[in-house]
């Protein structure tokens, strides 16, 4: 039974909870489409978090309220994180994400307003954000074994599985 006065997480288990959540709305959105809405987050948050994780370990200073993309931008930096950890992340990519974290954020703060996503927007998001956790995390760690162990295998297959779907739909 979980403490109820304490449900922490380290940040890299918050990392597999989010590719696992990203992975199971993924498959699920093939019968229940108004699960887009939660890919579009889990995704932007499993590349936010990869990206914090990977800074943290090469001694940057987070700020309290990074976005994903300054996240995501300060693991391409150079100066932030050193080669060959530094996240390669050319124009495409970044036009990838930013679509997607804008779709995350319209879904994320309401205004009373429709929210929809086009395919081709989404399959390329996914896709960028699976490329992002896999450098950082599983390529090229600043740090070994970021992920346990015992927890790499089922990770890369979710990262798999959104990696799939993003392709799909990025047509």
């Amino acid at each position: 039974m979980a403490d109820p006065e304490n449900f922490g997480l380290s940040a890299e288990a918050s990392l597999v909870e989010a590719v696992t959540f990203t992975s199971m709305a993924t498959g699920m959105s093939w019968h229940i489409n108004s699960l887009a809405p939660m890919m579009v987050t889990g995704a932007a948050l499993m590349a936010q978090q990869a990206a914090a994780i990977a800074l943290r370990a090469a001694g940057d200073i987070i700020p309290a309220q990074a976005g994903a993309t300054e996240l995501v931008l300060r693991a391409a930096n150079r100066e932030r994180l050193p080669p060959p950890h530094t996240l390669p992340f050319q124009s495409e990519a970044r036009h990838a994400f930013d679509r997607m974290v804008a779709a995350r954020n319209k879904f994320m703060h309401p205004r009373g307003e429709s929210w929809e996503v086009a395919p081709a927007v989404l399959g390329r998001g996914l896709m960028t954000s699976v490329r992002i956790v896999r450098h950082l995390i599983l390529i090229q760690p600043i740090l070994p074994d970021l992920i346990p162990a015992r927890d790499q295998k089922e990770f890369a297959s979710d990262l798999q599985i959104i990696d799939d779907f993003g392709d799909f739909y990025a047509q």
